[in-house]
């Protein structure tokens, strides 16, 4: 199995309107605010096929250092258990979006969380 591609950059701030100011004046992020599935209102914007968001808060305990990438995949429920069956298990159950897609969060051997996300299509 191989990943598709990079599918998401996720920030984590205390405050997710200054980083996304930052980012959308300084880099060409095209931040704006939505809300979808269980994904009450947060901030997002692409940018050369890669999805960007910025929530609020900081990362959870052993979940990285603010940043947790999302590589697309096809087939997220034998992702899941190929990772299952070599002891990787993800931090929580998987999570319909809407939309058609499904987004599965795992931590690396140093403690990085990572997620997995089927778009559907």
């Amino acid at each position: 199995m191989k990943v598709e591609s990079l599918s998401a950059v996720v920030f984590f701030s205390r405050d997710p309107e200054r980083l996304a100011e930052f980012y959308r004046s300084r880099i060409g992020i095209p931040f704006e605010h939505r809300s979808h599935g269980p994904m009450r209102d947060h901030i997002e914007g692409w940018l050369e096929g890669i999805h960007f968001a910025v929530l609020k808060g900081a990362p959870a305990e052993g979940e990285g250092r603010g940043v947790a990438p999302t590589f697309r995949v096809r087939g997220l429920d034998a992702w899941v258990g190929d990772l299952g069956q070599s002891g990787v298990t993800p931090v929580r159950e998987i999570i319909d979006l809407g939309e058609g897609k499904r987004l599965a969060s795992f931590r690396d051997p140093d403690g990085n969380l990572f997620s997995l996300i089927d778009l559907g299509f």
